[in-house]
């Protein structure tokens, strides 16, 4: 058993009346300063290495906390997965080190991935059902329902998850020695992440610091869904606070820091193909839910949204087309990252899958670290120079940091493939909104938009409302590196 952490359990007055320990089984990480991308950018780059985790990705810190909650408050006696994916793999880890049994539900009949020997190496049995990920999901459910003590594990929206993804803040906030970042920058899938670093910062008391949501055209799934949560101002699409501008975008409209963030707002553009611009056509959005449904004749996806949460149904082509990017690869937005993104500023930023194996390869040349492209999607942002256009006041003071989310589903004949498959370097390909900013030389952006080409300019500065939360004690010795 992993050593926890002791935490208070109080009575019905609020009275102390015993001590519980809740395993940790994720590992701090560390802030490692990025010299040559610092010199790049401009500014102090710093890269927090969740790569470094047990399982290799973040995903590690939200499903561990997750699972052992499960074992305290449930008396979990099974978790129960779906996918060779990140996630199954932090839950067969999270198993093996709580003594509890793990059931992996894949499809059958198609290629296993990278990460499900390591599933295996866990312990974990997997079980094909189905012949598609939604009849692993049903076969799943139907095992959870016959099975006293099984839990299925796959909510980026429990708190537990968002909790436990938080902690990378908290930890950051002892490696920067409580310097606020002028900004941090994510990769976003299903969004548990995001609602994790936001929830940390405003614990941190960094309410106007803005992050940077990276995403592939082929995978921009959160950009979309801010779109719907404008669309239809019911609580169900646009989050519990509704909040947001209506007919807009749903982000928060403040000032930040007394100067402009460059936020455009969200629009449903065609999706950029990762090897050439523009071959997608709009088809119909229908957007479902309190039983309302709306139609925009002028798109092309189709997405529902259920219970708070964005989804992706039948007619969006995007499904079918080969990404890189397949930690990305989300049909649905966590409704609390929807809830955040309208009360924190939050800015949607998607890539072309060049640029993004283009920062895998750098890093590994620069750093000596592989991960995967998804994961760098937010590392193309500091090395293209995007976030010039997003932060313009950046200076040799500001301090930036990338979260490296990691991922087990990569290595070096992967990535060799993908050399073979995209341009290097990479054009610039950047959409956010209504703007798109493309740059067809070798060399990134520079801190003026001189070389961009924008489409339109609508912008917004943002900031956020205080939290009351706190930082709470975190016991962490500071492993980031000396400049």
């Amino acid at each position: 058993m992993p050593q926890g952490k002791r935490i208070h359990t109080p009575g019905s007055a609020g009275e102390t009346t015993g001590c519980i320990d809740i395993p940790t089984l994720h590992t701090p990480t560390p802030l490692l300063y990025s010299t040559i991308m610092s010199k790049q950018a401009g500014c102090n780059v710093w890269l927090k290495l969740e790569n470094m985790q047990p399982t290799q990705s973040f995903k590690i810190r939200g499903i561990g906390s997750m699972c052992a909650k499960a074992v305290l408050d449930q008396g979990a006696k099974r978790f129960v997965a779906v996918g060779d994916t990140n996630a199954a793999l932090a839950v067969a880890y999270s198993g093996r080190q709580l003594g509890v049994p793990v059931a992996v539900f894949v499809p059958a009949g198609i290629q296993p991935s990278i990460i499900r020997p390591k599933i295996e190496l866990e312990g974990a049995d997997v079980v094909e059902g189905g012949r598609t990920v939604g009849d692993a999901y049903s076969a799943a459910c139907v095992y959870v329902q016959n099975n006293d003590g099984a839990v299925l594990v796959d909510s980026a929206d429990n708190p537990a998850v968002v909790l436990g993804n938080a902690t990378i803040i908290s930890e950051i906030g002892i490696q920067l020695q409580r310097k606020e970042p002028a900004a941090v920058i994510t990769s976003v899938g299903s969004g548990g992440l995001l609602a994790g670093i936001v929830t940390g910062l405003h614990q941190c008391r960094w309410q106007r610091v803005p992050v940077i949501a990276a995403e592939t055209h082929n995978t921009n799934t959160f950009q979309k869904a801010l779109l719907f949560g404008s669309d239809d101002p019911s609580p169900t699409n646009r989050g519990a606070s509704g909040r947001g501008k209506p007919g807009g975008t749903g982000i928060a409209s403040k000032k930040q820091r007394g100067s402009d963030i460059n936020t455009p707002f969200i629009s449903l553009l065609p999706s950029l193909n990762s090897e050439a611009c523009g071959d997608s056509d709009s088809k119909d959005i229908v957007v479902t839910g309190g039983g309302k449904t709306c139609a925009r004749p002028d798109t092309k996806s189709v997405y529902s949204v259920c219970g708070g949460r964005a989804r992706a149904s039948g007619g969006d082509s995007r499904q079918q087309e080969p990404t890189v990017a397949t930690c990305l690869s989300s049909g649905s937005i966590c409704s609390r990252a929807l809830e955040l993104s309208q009360a924190h500023p939050v800015v949607p930023v998607s890539i072309s899958e060049a640029m993004a194996v283009e920062a895998c390869r750098r890093l590994l040349d620069d750093h000596h670290l592989l991960v995967e492209a998804g994961s760098a999607a937010a590392l193309s942002i500091v090395g293209k120079g995007i976030i010039h256009q997003i932060v313009p006041e950046l200076d040799h003071e500001s301090h930036v940091v990338v979260v490296v989310t990691g991922g087990a589903n990569i290595s070096f004949d992967r990535l060799e493939a993908y050399r073979q498959r995209f341009p290097y370097p990479a054009p610039i390909i950047a959409k956010s909104g209504q703007e798109i900013f493309l740059c067809m030389s070798d060399t990134a952006l520079p801190a003026t938009t001189s070389a961009a080409i924008p489409l339109s300019t609508p912008t917004a500065s943002v900031s956020a409302s205080p939290a009351p939360n706190t930082l709470d004690a975190v016991s962490l010795t500071p492993v980031a590196a000396s400049k």
